[in-house]
């Protein structure tokens, strides 16, 4: 007799088009126990399509059905705290900040920098990014669909009715402890070191970082080099030179770490576009 195989509590289908430098999507099935904590250092557009979940994000909670859509900025780690139905279903858009910033200014649009987390119902936008996606995958009208999709979120975010949720920590000292990693995130960083800067134990340090961000300074410290790496690999940056300047201790470090944390080889990465 044999055993029907469990499905996978998650599955994930990335794609990319090489005629959107900076652009990254992401067609999501969950079910099962939550995701591990992830981030990426780029802004982000994530349609509910399907199920119910709560939305964290420091200290504030928002009930997200099927419909919503959550904007937030690169620095931001809103994160499931909840599902509320046995799977989800969700399609996200992952854009580079300087991009972001180009299409904020064309579409009288926020900054990356001024946007928090904010939740929105708009239909019209969930379909742009649903043409987005067909776009990229057909190699047709990419460039349209992202300047529409681009122009739809800007006029959401600014729309009434808008749900905003914190999009840093509450704590000064945690902020600053942030800032400190984002601004040496090339460069070795030791607890000691942090815990010295804001006058924390870093036992202290450390259990308030992990529950205003969700996760320790070094996971941290590793995923904003991990996403400064797919900016440079789309920029062409050999994935020796991206190792170097984003502090890895050498090429396969970085290699495995990548790896671990997009799912793909640098290599690999770089071929999808």
């Amino acid at each position: 007799m044999v055993s029907a195989q469990a499905a996978p509590a998650h599955s994930f289908r990335s794609f990319r088009s090489p005629a959107l430098g900076g652009v990254e999507m992401v067609h999501a099935h969950h079910r099962g126990p939550l995701g591990r904590w992830q981030f990426v250092a780029m802004t982000r557009i994530s349609c509910l399509l399907s199920g119910r979940v709560r939305l964290w994000s420091h200290g504030s909670e928002e009930l997200l059905e099927p419909g919503d859509t959550v904007i937030n900025c690169p620095g931001s780690m809103p994160r499931v705290a909840g599902r509320l139905t046995a799977t989800s279903e969700t399609l996200t858009v992952y854009v580079a900040p300087a991009l972001c910033r180009e299409l904020a200014r064309r579409f009288d649009g926020p900054a990356p920098g001024e946007l928090q987390v904010h939740v929105v119902r708009t239909p019209r936008l969930i379909d742009d990014v649903r043409r987005l996606a067909h776009a990229i995958q057909s190699g047709q009208g990419e460039q349209e669909r992202l300047e529409a999709m681009a122009k739809g979120a800007c006029q959401a975010v600014r729309a009434p009715g808008v749900r905003t949720m914190p999009a840093g920590p509450l704590r000064a000292d945690i902020a600053r402890v942030r800032q400190i990693i984002e601004e040496r995130f090339d460069r070795p960083i030791c607890l000691d070191e942090l815990s010295r800067e804001v006058e924390l134990s870093k036992f202290h340090l450390l259990r308030l970082f992990r529950l205003e961000i969700g996760t320790t300074p070094h996971a941290y410290q590793l995923h904003l080099r991990v996403s400064r790496a797919r900016e440079l690999l789309d920029a062409g940056v050999s994935a020796a030179e991206v190792a170097l300047s984003c502090g890895f201790a050498d090429q396969p470090h970085f290699t495995r770490s990548f790896k671990r944390i997009v799912g793909l080889t640098p290599a690999a990465f770089r071929r999808i576009a």
